[in-house]
Order: C-alpha cells, then sequence, then structure tokens
C-alpha cells in the first residue's frame, strides 16, 4: 500500500501482455465478401484443377511414349496436400486477426464446393470395391490398393477446410456462442472438441459445419440449398427413368 492508497483500497491485477493478446478481440465483423474467401475459392479451384492436369498429362505422357505406365503424374496427389499446409499457416498467422464467422464461411466454400468431388471419389472406390467380386481374379489384387490411394487422396483433400474449422471452433468456444451460458461453458466446448474431431472424418465434417451454420445464423440459405440438393437430383433422374419406362411402354 502506497502513501496516496486509501485503506482498504487495492489496486486491479495486472494483466501481463500474455493475457492481453490470449483475450484481444478479433476485428468488428461487418458481414458481407471477405478477401480469404478468395483464397478459398482458389483452393477450390486449384484442387478441382490439379486432377483435370493428371488426366491431361496421363493421356500426353500414354501417346506421346507409348506406355501404359507413367510416374510423372503421381507427384499431383500431394497436391491437396500443400494447400492443407498453406491453409494452416494463413490461420495461425492471420486467424486470431479474423472474426469466426469469416473462418467459417471460408470453412464453407471449401466444404460445400468439394461435395462433387467426393461423391465422384466414392462412386469410383464403390465400383472398385465391386470389382474385387466379380469373375476378374487380377481385380482382387488391383482393387484394394486403389481403394486405399484413393482413400488417402480423399482425406488428405479433406484436411485443407480443417484449419479454418478448428480456429472457429477455438474461437467460438471462447465468445461463447455454441452454448446459451456464455463463453468457457462447458456446452460449448465439449461441442467445439467433438467439432474438432469431426472433422477429421468424411460426412461428419460437413455436418458439425451445417450445426454451426444453424446456430451462426449464417450461410443458412445456402446451406439448405446444399442440403436440398441431392434430393432435387434424385427426383429428376427418378423421374428420368420413370419417364423413359413410360415411354417404352407405350410406344413399344
Amino acid at each position: 500500500m502506497t502513501n496516496n492508497q486509501a485503506p482498504g483500497q487495492y489496486y486491479q491485477p495486472v494483466q501481463y501482455p500474455s493475457q492481453q493478446l490470449y483475450y484481444q478481440q478479433p476485428q468488428l465483423f461487418k458481414g458481407g465478401f471477405h478477401p480469404l474467401y478468395i483464397w478459398s475459392i482458389a483452393c477450390l479451384v486449384l484442387t478441382y484443377g490439379y486432377i483435370v492436369l493428371f488426366v491431361i498429362s496421363s493421356n500426353f505422357l500414354r501417346s506421346f511414349t507409348g506406355t501404359e505406365n507413367s510416374k510423372f503424374p503421381i507427384v499431383f496427389f500431394l497436391f491437396p496436400l500443400f494447400l492443407s499446409i498453406a491453409n494452416t499457416v494463413i490461420t495461425v498467422t492471420y486467424g486470431r486477426k479474423l472474426d469466426r464467422r469469416y473462418l467459417l464461411g471460408a470453412a464453407l466454400i471449401l466444404k460445400y464446393g468439394l461435395i462433387p468431388y467426393f461423391v465422384f471419389g466414392g462412386f469410383v472406390i464403390a465400383v472398385f470395391f465391386l470389382l474385387i467380386f466379380t469373375p476378374v481374379v487380377i481385380m482382387i489384387f488391383v482393387s484394394p490398393p486403389i481403394i486405399m490411394v484413393l482413400s488417402v487422396i480423399g482425406w488428405i483433400t479433406l484436411t485443407e477446410s480443417i484449419p479454418f474449422m478448428v480456429a472457429y471452433f477455438i474461437m467460438a468456444a471462447r465468445e461463447g456462442v455454441l452454448s446459451r451460458k456464455g463463453p468457457g461453458a462447458a456446452a460449448g466446448v465439449v461441442f467445439s472438441v467433438f467439432g474438432c474431431i469431426m472433422q477429421m472424418f468424411f460426412c461428419l465434417d460437413v455436418l458439425a459445419a451445417v450445426i454451426c451454420c444453424f446456430k451462426e445464423k449464417r450461410h443458412v440459405k445456402l446451406t439448405i440449398c446444399v442440403l436440398a440438393a441431392p434430393v432435387v437430383l434424385f427426383g429428376l433422374f427418378m423421374a428420368y427413368v420413370v419417364g423413359l419406362a413410360l415411354i417404352k411402354k407405350y410406344t413399344g
């Protein structure tokens, strides 16, 4: 106690720089389009683009060299890993300065945009899995390695959006937006932990992102459209099949 301090009066506890950094608030959320979204769109385009480059380069080398197999295009398989590393660096460097809703939006661009990628990849894996049970004996030895390689490539591609979602869950738990009991509430922390774990698995990562959209009341219309699209496409496909059947029946 100093001479100028009244009896019973105490100074406020000192906040050290590490504490101030931990509790610092991100920039004010203004909504709208953020430059981070441009990078997410670029990742999306590059992810689809490297598949196109792989197919083109494979056909070119096959026709130019006359060989069926070439090791050169295999380099493209590691391309999504570089994007994941880049997203991790961006999140660690600038994530604390961004509002959590921008991080969620950046992750959604990748998750929703890559749904056709994973649907097609899952279809190819299913085809090779069924080929194991065909009379062609060689497929028993060929299909499992192909399924394993495609699964690894798909999982690496899945990790592109993980840094954004993990940073979002950490900030959301601190700010208490995932629980009604305020910052640091146990329910919000538990949901954030499980949300981070769900990012490691196919389909569950999208489910966690969808739940966050409804909790944040952001991108709800886009999410509903994405969820409704498979139902609409399946309905159109069934209508097409039934229509062809009816045409053949009555036109004979």
